[in-house]
């Protein structure tokens, strides 16, 4: 299966980051001198995809300064309702704009380039992309069942489930037709409104495997602390692992 499409979900509001949040969306940060989402547009050019849809909604217009990188074309669509509602609305949004197989990324994560190397190669249509444990205080647990490691649950509680959590959740999915058909159902957006649960959900119809990369260098940005810790311990590991 060929992947060359990719949609960002970078609607957030970025509450947690305090005053920077106010003034900067979440992946227009910097680490190494370039933004989040910069650096993840090189990447996903790099692994060989063309077309990239961001979904906007805080501080939407920032996200013009953002250059292309050579061979990949970037677009932009606003969700109206970031506010007032979770990530599946934006998620919702990028559905109606950009058709399978895609890449389903967030935007405030920072990673390592053999993380889209993994999910692209990997067999399978839809794919959650996982790590071993990273300490990183707000991880979000990721459970399978069988051989196939077939998405179970997706949580931040540690003790939502008495068995070892298969990983710890990424942030980028390969997502194929049969999955969005299911997202695009009516009644497919969960009581929290958030993108995780909607597709833990379709996970009872549509096959979602699991896949883990145990040593895999990344980070996610949602406060000042977690971004200290990245610029800190993460990024110069990430320098080394080009």
């Amino acid at each position: 299966m060929t992947i060359e499409r990719a949609l960002i979900l970078a609607a957030g509001r970025g509450v947690r980051m305090g005053p920077r949040g106010q003034k900067i969306p979440k992946g227009l940060i910097e680490v190494g001198g370039q933004a989040l989402i910069a650096r993840s547009l090189s990447l996903l050019a790099r692994a060989g995809i063309r077309d990239a849809l961001i979904v906007t909604g805080h501080l939407a217009g920032r996200y013009t300064e953002i250059q292309a990188p050579h061979g990949l074309k970037i677009s932009f669509q606003f969700n109206p309702q970031y506010a007032e509602r979770g990530s599946f609305e934006s998620l919702r949004v990028g559905l109606d704009e950009v058709e399978p197989p895609f890449l389903l990324l967030e935007s405030d994560i920072i990673y390592e380039p053999r993380a889209l190397d993994a999910v692209v190669a990997a067999r399978g249509g839809n794919i959650v992309l996982t790590s071993g444990p990273t300490g990183a205080g707000d991880e979000v647990y990721v459970w399978a069942d069988g051989g196939e490691s077939r998405l179970r649950n997706m949580s931040k509680a540690r003790s939502a489930h008495a068995d070892e959590p298969f990983g710890e959740l990424v942030g980028i999915l390969k997502v194929s037709d049969d999955l969005v058909r299911q997202l695009r159902r009516p009644g497919a957006e969960t009581p929290g409104g958030d993108y995780e649960s909607a597709i833990v959900a379709a996970a009872s119809s549509v096959p979602i495997q699991c896949l883990r990369v145990d040593d895999l260098l990344w980070g996610e940005i949602d406060d000042e602390e977690m971004l200290e810790s990245v610029e800190r311990h993460l990024w110069p590991r990430l320098q080394q692992a080009r």
